[in-house]
Parts: C-alpha cells; sequence; structure tokens
C-alpha cells in the first residue's frame, strides 16, 4: 500500500525535527556556566518609505505591472550568549511589514524566530540552527516555513571565513495547498577580509531540490551570489557602501498545464545600498534593487526595481 505524500512529509518532518533539537540541545548542556559570559543583546528599529516599480508575489508566481509606494517598519531582537570559551548560543526574534499606498492586496507582514548553536572544535566550528517565519498577505495567512540546517565551518588567518551547510525547509501555504513543499538544499559560502575587516568580498553557491504537494511545483535550482562590503569615512560620519548580485536558475520537472511543458526560470538580482551613520546609534539607509526574472510561465516573466530610504536605530 502506497503512504499518502503528506503522511511521509509529516514524519519526515518530526524525525528532522527530534535530531536537530537534540544536537541544539546537547550543544547548550556541554557549556560550562561557570565561564559563560553575560549575554549580549541587541534592539533594531526601521521606518521609512519603498517605491517598487512592478509589484509581485514571487512565492505564488504573481505580477501586477503596476508600482506603488509603501510605508515599511521593522523591528529585530538578537541575543548572543558566550556560554563557554568553545560553546555559543544565538536567538533571535524579528518583525517587518510593507503597507502599500493604493495597492492593499501586497501589503506584507512577516514574523521570524530562530535559535542558532556552535561549538568550536579547532580548526572546525560545528552548529545547528531552527528559524521559523510566519508571513501574512493583505492581512491572511500566506506562508509558514521552518528551516532546519547543521553546518560547519572555518575561519583562516583572520582573512578568510568559509561555511558550508545543509538546510532542510518546509512551507506551508494555506491559501495554496499545492504550494506546500519541501526543499533540501546544500550551500558553500566564503568570506574574504581586507582592509583591517573594513572591506570583505562574499562568494556563495547553492544547489536545491524542491518537492511540493503537486507535481508541477517540484524543481531542482542552483544559486550564485556575491557581494563586496567596504567602510570608510565620509562627512566624518561611518559610512558602508555594499553592491550584492544574486543568479536563481530553476528547472521544474512536471509538466506545467498552463504551459503543456515543463517550466525553466532565470533569476538576476543586482542590489547596491548605501548606510551612513549619523550617530552612535542612528543611521540613514537607501537602497536600489533591480530584478529580471525570466521565465516561460508569462506570469513569472517580468522586472521590477525597488527603492528604499529608511532611518535605522540600533540600541
Amino acid at each position: 500500500m502506497n503512504t499518502p505524500k503528506s503522511i511521509t512529509k509529516k514524519s519526515n518532518s518530526n524525525l528532522k525535527n527530534s535530531i536537530l533539537f537534540s544536537l541544539l540541545a546537547s550543544t547548550i548542556s556541554s557549556a560550562n556556566i561557570s565561564v559563560a559570559a553575560t549575554p549580549i543583546t541587541k534592539f533594531e528599529l526601521e521606518t521609512g518609505a519603498e517605491y517598487d516599480s512592478n509589484l509581485s508575489v514571487i512565492e505564488l508566481d504573481k505580477s501586477s505591472s503596476e508600482g506603488d509606494w509603501s510605508a515599511l517598519a521593522n523591528a529585530r531582537l538578537n541575543s548572543q550568549w558566550q556560554a563557554t570559551d568553545k560553546a555559543k548560543v544565538k536567538g533571535g526574534l524579528s518583525y517587518s511589514s510593507k503597507t502599500y499606498r493604493d495597492f492593499s492586496e501586497f501589503d506584507l507582514v512577516i514574523k521570524q524566530a530562530f535559535i542558532d548553536t556552535s561549538y568550536d572544535f579547532q580548526p572546525l566550528t560545528l552548529g545547528a540552527s531552527i528559524h521559523y517565519a510566519d508571513a501574512e498577505l493583505d492581512g491572511s495567512d500566506f506562508l509558514a516555513l521552518q528551516q532546519r540546517s547543521i553546518y560547519i565551518s572555518r575561519l583562516i588567518n583572520q582573512k578568510i571565513f568559509l561555511r558550508a551547510a545543509i538546510n532542510d525547509q518546509d512551507k506551508d501555504f494555506p491559501g495554496s495547498s499545492a504550494r506546500n513543499a519541501d526543499n533540501h538544499s546544500v550551500a558553500g559560502d566564503a568570506f574574504f577580509f581586507f582592509n583591517q575587516g573594513k572591506t570583505f568580498l562574499t562568494v556563495g553557491l547553492s544547489s536545491e531540490t524542491e518537492n511540493a504537494a503537486a507535481n508541477e511545483f517540484d524543481y531542482d535550482g542552483t544559486n550564485i551570489r556575491t557581494s563586496l562590503s567596504h567602510q570608510f569615512s565620509l562627512w566624518n560620519k561611518k559610512n558602508r557602501l555594499q553592491a550584492s548580485w544574486r543568479y536563481d536558475q530553476r528547472d521544474y520537472s512536471a509538466v506545467t498545464p498552463a504551459l503543456e511543458a515543463k517550466r525553466n526560470d532565470e533569476r538576476r538580482i543586482a542590489t547596491l545600498e548605501w548606510q551612513i551613520e549619523t550617530n552612535n546609534w542612528l543611521s540613514v539607509v537607501g537602497k536600489v534593487e533591480r530584478g529580471n526574472y525570466d521565465s516561460n510561465l508569462a506570469s513569472a516573466n517580468y522586472a521590477e526595481t525597488v527603492s528604499s530610504l529608511m532611518l535605522k536605530a540600533s540600541f
């Protein structure tokens, strides 16, 4: 007798959670409380405005060909505990909202939480993390996502940082159950530091496989990403300029009914961000992003430019 796909997914998810929670717990319990440092907590608030030239919901293959302004409001709380000289625990909560002036059907609220534990075994650090995200679109439940990760990393001569990770995601779309999916990926990233750490270059590569409830949404994907960040002084203020580029390619494994053919997507996103620290706790952040989304599915074939200006307070 064949096991229903949904039951298999739930069983696998429970097993993955049990394994990862065991790893997280063992890392925390290995900490020697007598040498533990006081946790460091940071709080950030952001507010500003954004203009999107082509409102879209990429997860639903939906674009409008309409532009609109939105009000942005974000909050983040992150804490880090150096439990011992080798064990570290991190956690955080975040909230973000995007409210449009004319097209409220694209209003978006995202709530996130995560916990991450790591242990330095020298020369490698082993870590595990769990991330949760819950999104609402126009006031209705849109997407619930859970990601479990196991990673290893190494810092070489304070100049090169390498990280490799295995990630598992569960996606739940309350309004579109055919898109509910398991996503499995392997990722590698390298960070190169220059100029006493004021300048750094990152390059990354990942490969993923997504298995959805409906076969038409199953795909294999490749992601290539890079960014260059530089800190400098201008107008007697600290400045940070960052340029990044990302390429995503997806080959869908089943025929898409609307196409009567297999779907293929390519996405290229370039971003430029400039942050100016006006004082020790307040920054101004400007950002421009250009995305080109190429697909043989018409609703997923479009381009957009997103520009924003924000005030960021850090405590």
